[in-house]
């Protein structure tokens, strides 16, 4: 069925311009046109074409808001780089505005980039070498091509490890769930309390095992190359080993419980590779079965840094904060600073959660009553891979009273916004704090403004406390505040957006403290 064109004037020029080349250049398919495509013009052979394959191009229904398609046959994937599972080719030709003025260059510019594709295809070092450097995507495809065919149950791989401990590692595994994915650590870790603590864990959990190999970087990861074996893989991994049958070894030392997940990880860089290892129909005739799966990693490094800030990370994971007040503000701020890398986080919060926060804390109805310390912490510590955060549900003052004097921090985060616990911060932090920076982060009613200030040094915190009279930045008339029924009681209206506004301020705060790079000087004393 016909599709409207939202630019039908360029779609026209274009389909004028096929039909004056002529049937010997271009011939239109309508029975391929319908859904998002506006019109299908097939190649002749003699203009282009990929391994007998036609070359089809495509305008959708957009054209030219995006460029123009180039399609080739499915069975073309992983043969040659940049052809999708659907026979997509990736031509790397991005819209322009001009194209709207001028559809037909616009077309041509995509053309001209086919004719670079078809000599480049014609040099097989040129292929491997876009195959490696995209190897990841198209282990992606190889894995999905292979799951389409249905043929074996495939299961996904989760591995938590630290990738910079040793080049080869044996783990233990689980698979989870309903067998679709496997979580693998370090025997230390025990695979099934990680599943436990995460979440992730459904049903009866069956143990197996994974052995990790990195792969050294000059190895050639293509379709090529790929092991498609047992053998192959054993033959592979012996090499990088530098130890004979080391697959075959140590698939043969362990009795695998039935339907236990047996997989290989292999680690080139920032990407990683998979296998499943199947017992074979035949045992001690025939080897294993061999499939290509995905592998996700879910280890802290990864997760927080993609690999690219390992030592900056490895630094915020040695310090230690405190947070007094895990509200609206505390909340994200907790968060926010465990998901940027913070390894050990104190949270001092005497309250419970009340349904009336929903709409601005981090936690929500399922938590409604529960204490808000344990409960972020918790929280925080199941999303956010090696973090560890310590709840205490006491007041602030309780929790400085109770503080060992040889205990120390790198950072305490103020954001009750009372005045008595500024007050008493200032009062101990050379005693009982040993000298700690102190944050102070609060909000001006309706979160109109928020406030950070970093005592630090020499710095006091004045004992006149000038947060309202020198600090925030308005003089709020009667009626601000929403009474409720009750003695005392009411409210002033923000939402998350806010607090997440003032949570982000805080926390860069707090993160350039740790990172030395406060820009408040030793000494600066602030106005009473």
């Amino acid at each position: 069925m016909p599709v409207q064109s939202l630019f039908p004037a360029a779609v026209d020029e274009v389909t004028a311009w096929f039909a004056a080349q002529g049937t010997s250049v271009a011939t239109r398919v309508p029975e391929r046109e319908g859904g998002d495509r506006c019109r299908v013009w097939r190649l002749e052979p003699g203009v282009a074409s990929l391994a007998d394959s036609c070359v089809s191009v495509v305008l959708n229904a957009d054209f030219p808001a995006t460029a123009a398609r180039l399609e080739v046959s499915k069975k073309l994937c992983l043969r040659f780089p940049h052809v999708e599972a659907d026979g997509h080719l990736c031509h790397g030709v991005q819209p322009a505005p001009e194209d709207f003025d001028a559809p037909v260059e616009a077309v041509g510019r995509v053309l001209d980039r086919l004719d670079e594709f078809l000599v480049l295809c014609q040099n097989l070092g040129w292929m491997e070498a876009e195959f490696h450097r995209e190897r990841r995507d198209y282990w992606s495809r190889h894995v999905a091509l292979g799951k389409a065919s249905r043929r074996r149950h495939r299961v996904d791989l989760l591995l938590d490890i630290d990738v910079n401990a040793r080049p080869e590692q044996e783990l233990d595994a689980v698979l989870l769930g309903q067998g679709f994915k496997a979580l693998a650590t370090s025997a230390a870790a025990e695979p099934e309390k990680v599943a436990a603590h995460r979440g992730w864990t459904v049903g009866t959990l069956v143990r197996g095992g994974c052995l990790v190999v990195r792969l050294p970087d000059a190895e050639r990861w293509t379709p090529s190359t790929w092991p498609r074996t047992f053998c192959e893989l054993d033959e592979l991994l012996s090499g990088i080993t530098s130890v004979q049958g080391r697959l075959s070894n140590w698939y043969g030392s362990r009795r695998w419980p039935n339907k236990a997940p047996v997989m290989v990880a292999l680690l080139q860089g920032t990407a990683v590779f998979g296998f499943q290892l199947l017992p074979a129909s035949l045992p001690k005739l025939t080897s294993p079965t061999l499939l290509p799966i995905e592998v996700s990693r879910v280890d802290r490094q990864w997760c927080l840094s993609r690999d690219h800030r390992a030592d900056a990370l490895m630094t915020l994971s040695s310090k230690r904060v405190v947070v007094l007040g895990c509200g609206s503000l505390g909340s994200q701020v907790i968060q926010l600073l465990a998901r940027a890398g913070v390894g050990s986080l104190e949270v001092v919060d005497p309250q419970t959660f009340e349904t009336e926060n929903v709409s601005r804390h981090l936690l929500g109805l399922t938590s409604a009553g529960a204490g808000k310390a344990a409960t972020v912490c918790a929280r925080v510590e199941r999303d956010v891979p090696g973090a560890k955060l310590t709840p205490a549900g006491v007041s602030a003052a309780h929790w400085l009273a109770k503080l060992r004097r040889d205990e120390k921090f790198d950072l305490v985060v103020d954001c009750t916004g009372e005045r008595s616990v500024r007050l008493a911060l200032s009062r101990v932090r050379a005693t009982l704090l040993n000298d700690a920076p102190v944050v102070m982060a609060w909000m001006e009613p309706g979160c109109s403004a928020a406030h950070v200030v970093v005592v630090n040094g020499l710095d006091v915190w004045p004992s006149c406390d000038p947060a309202e009279t020198s600090v925030n930045v308005a003089v709020w008339p009667d009626g601000v505040e929403v009474e409720v029924a009750g003695c005392g009681a009411g409210f002033h209206p923000y939402g998350m957006a806010d607090a997440s506004r003032a949570a982000g301020l805080a926390s860069e705060r707090a993160l350039a403290v740790l990172a030395g790079n406060s820009d408040l000087a030793p000494g600066n004393r602030l106005p009473c």
